[in-house]
């Protein structure tokens, strides 16, 4: 079956963008992770990695592209760029 590789990247870094929307607006609005740092910022990273992998693994079911390889190995690529980004821009703060 032939997939349209570059349309379902559009959506996912779509999908991405939202993610990494969401938990900004989250981050900003909750002080919790400002005054707690270490372990509280640690667990915030990881819930973000989470839902970049949970994002990942709805967007491939969705489009019914989850059993697709070529398809899975360039969702989490894509996904890992925008991880990164995510926790670059909150390091930052």
């Amino acid at each position: 079956m032939l997939f349209d590789y570059e349309e379902l990247e559009e959506k996912l870094v779509a999908a991405c963008n939202e993610v990494h929307r969401v938990y900004v607006e989250k981050f900003v609005a909750d002080d919790i992770y400002f005054a707690g740092r270490g372990q509280k910022l640690d667990s915030f990273m990881l819930g973000l990695q989470r839902e970049f992998e949970t994002a990942t693994l709805v967007f491939l079911k969705k489009h019914n592209i989850h059993n697709d390889a070529e398809a899975k190995k360039r969702a989490f690529t894509i996904t890992k760029l925008y991880a990164k980004r995510c926790v670059d821009d909150f390091s930052k703060v």
